[in-house]
């Protein structure tokens, strides 16, 4: 849409931007589009990533972290209170204090490296993301979601015994230590017991958990984005969410859309999403992208959070839409341009590509690919025949080790049905190939009432 595309140039051209990002490499796009628009800019990043980092300076934090939430606060760290070295190259590059900083979607922190970070969400917007809230929200609206409990930690196992579901209870916390997400604050507490772990782990890092029932069924999500115009509406997206095989355990992996969901479902899911876009924007002029995390179940889609933010699931059913996301994101929370919601929303569906984009940090460090081929069904086997392959499986340089990821072709994966078993199947034989040591993976059961 080039007046979108030419309002965003004139928001962003001809200036000087801070690109502060985890991996440089993720910084590449917007670097580029930046500079053919006339700006200069600089990268502050914690590591290079995997792949091929921007031409432009780049100064190196090298905060980091045991997991992908601790990396990604240490990070902001970094960067909110930088080390001198770091202010000191920043200042080098913007004397006069004129530089913006262009941030990841989750930051909150209004100033980083001295200078204001733009687009930057609003406090009462990320708020949301409190999971001691959220439930209030469906109920307000009409949503069916499952009975839950917000409790002090050490109350938590009576009640779990309470709403226990077969499969026994999932345990969330709230935000005593800040934003957190990819499930690393989510226990699953079998119904025969294990209370005395989680309410350990918890102990320090929640004031209060949101206990609930184990819901059966396919993780999955909804999007939209809110604008000036309305509302757009966007398609669901499966969650990469898999069970540890001894029910030890969740694992986080990613996002799927492969996966088409039934008419119904698709319904269901996408009215839901109306809802809480529009009671976004009456109650907190909400502006920008957001998404519903659940699980769908015999029952239908139970709703579990809310993202009030760009999340992988909007942004990979976005990215082919002919405009740069991040930029139309920030200059819409800093109200610099009003999105066409109609046009966003066609736009969205008539680009979307079936992908997986799943990927996983492990400690080990490993640098190696190697590709992958179906031997029937959703198991996988390693291959040197590129002719059978199905894709290849890629493990790159991290802030805990490593970073596992894989590029696949739809066609050989097949488009339709949930893409979780195959990329559990993918995810067991890189840990054999490479002894990464991660539990043995298993998919959620895919429940159509």
């Amino acid at each position: 849409m080039a007046s979108v595309t030419e309002r965003l140039e004139s928001i962003y051209g001809n200036r000087k931007w801070v690109l502060a990002a985890q991996a440089a490499v993720a910084t590449r796009p917007m670097q580029e589009l930046l500079s053919g628009w006339g700006a200069e800019t600089l990268v502050v990043a914690s590591n290079e990533g995997t792949g091929e980092v921007p031409d432009t300076t780049i100064v190196y934090t090298r905060s980091g972290g045991d997991t992908a939430v601790e990396s990604i606060r240490e990070f902001f760290r970094s960067v909110v209170a930088p080390a001198p070295e770091i202010q000191r190259e920043v200042d080098r590059f913007d004397p006069a204090m004129e530089a913006r900083v262009l941030a990841e979607p989750y930051a909150t922190a209004s100033e980083m490296v001295g200078r204001r970070t733009f687009g930057v969400r609003r406090q009462e917007w990320s708020a949301w993301e409190d999971k001691m809230r959220v439930d209030s929200l469906w109920s307000d609206l009409g949503i069916p979601h499952a009975p839950y409990r917000v409790v002090p930690v050490d109350d938590a196992p009576r009640a779990a015994v309470e709403l226990a579901s077969d499969l026994g209870t999932v345990w969330v916390a709230d935000n005593t230590e800040g934003w957190h997400g990819g499930g690393e604050y989510v226990r699953w507490v079998p119904p025969t017991g294990g209370f005395e772990e989680a309410v350990s782990w918890y102990s320090g890092r929640a004031g209060l958990v949101r206990v609930m029932p184990f819901l059966d069924g396919l993780p999955c999500s909804i999007h939209g984005w809110v604008s000036a115009t309305g509302v757009a509406v966007f398609e669901p997206v499966e969650i990469l969410i898999f069970r540890h095989a001894d029910g030890s355990g969740l694992a986080y992996s990613g996002v799927a859309t492969l996966w088409t969901a039934p008419d119904h479902t698709r319904d269901e899911m996408r009215s839901i999403s109306l809802a809480v876009g529009q009671a976004l924007r009456e109650r907190d002029d909400y502006r920008g992208p957001y998404g519903i995390d659940g699980i769908l179940t015999l029952d239908g889609f139970r709703p579990t959070e809310l993202n009030p933010r760009m999340s992988a699931g909007a942004g990979i059913q976005l990215a082919k839409v002919d405009v740069p996301l991040g930029l139309l994101m920030r200059a819409e929370a800093e109200g610099e341009i009003n999105v066409d919601h109609e046009w966003l929303e066609r736009s969205a569906r008539e680009h979307r590509k079936p992908g997986i984009h799943f990927g996983k940090m492990v400690r080990r460090e490993v640098r190696d690919e190697f590709h992958v081929a179906l031997s029937g069904g959703a198991e996988v086997v390693a291959t040197d025949d590129e002719a059978e392959s199905a894709g290849k499986v890629i493990a790159g340089p991290s802030a805990t080790g490593s970073y596992v990821t894989g590029q696949f072709d739809p066609d050989r994966v097949g488009v339709g049905p949930p893409s979780g078993p195959f990329v559990a199947a993918v995810l067991n034989l890189a840990s054999q190939r490479w002894e990464l040591g991660l539990p043995e993976m298993a998919a959620a059961p895919y429940l159509i009432g």
